[in-house]
C-alpha cells in the first residue's frame, strides 16, 4: 500500500499559493513591491521604537528579580540545617533518614550547612 501525502505537503500546492499571492498584489491596485516594502518598514520601525524602552525595563526587572532570588537562596542556605555523621563520613545530608547515614548507627549530628561546608563536608551522593 502506497502512502499518499496530504495536499498541503505537495509541491504544487506551494506553487499555487505563491502564484495567487503574487497575482493578487499586482491586480489589487498596488503601485508595486516598493510601496508595500516601505509601508511594512514604516510599520515595523514604529513598533520597534515604541517597544524599545519597554523591553529594557522588563529586562532590568527580570535581572533584579533573579538577583533577589539568588540572595534569598544564599541566606536560606546559610540558615539551613543538615545532618552529618562525624565518626563515619565526610558528607552532609538534608534528610536524616538518608541511606548514606545508615553506617552512622544513630551517631548523627545536626549542624548548619555553612558550618558543615567550612568543616570540609560535601553533599551526599544519594541526594544529588
Amino acid at each position: 500500500m502506497q502512502y499518499k501525502k496530504p495536499f498541503y505537503k505537495k509541491i504544487w500546492f506551494y506553487f499555487v499559493v505563491v502564484f495567487i499571492t503574487f497575482f493578487t498584489t499586482f491586480v489589487s491596485g498596488n503601485t508595486g513591491i516598493q510601496g508595500v516594502q516601505q509601508t511594512v518598514i514604516a510599520k515595523s520601525t514604529k513598533v520597534v521604537k515604541s517597544n524599545a524602552k519597554k523591553v529594557t525595563v522588563k529586562r532590568r526587572k527580570a535581572t533584579r528579580k533573579r538577583k533577589q532570588k539568588k540572595r534569598k537562596a544564599i541566606a536560606k542556605r546559610n540558615v539551613r540545617k543538615v545532618y552529618i555523621a562525624p565518626n563515619s563520613g565526610r558528607r552532609y545530608h538534608f534528610n536524616p533518614n538518608c541511606r548514606g547515614l545508615r553506617r552512622a548507627h544513630g551517631n548523627i549530628t545536626k549542624i548548619s550547612l555553612k558550618r558543615a561546608s567550612n568543616q570540609g563536608y560535601t553533599l551526599c551522593k544519594w541526594e544529588d
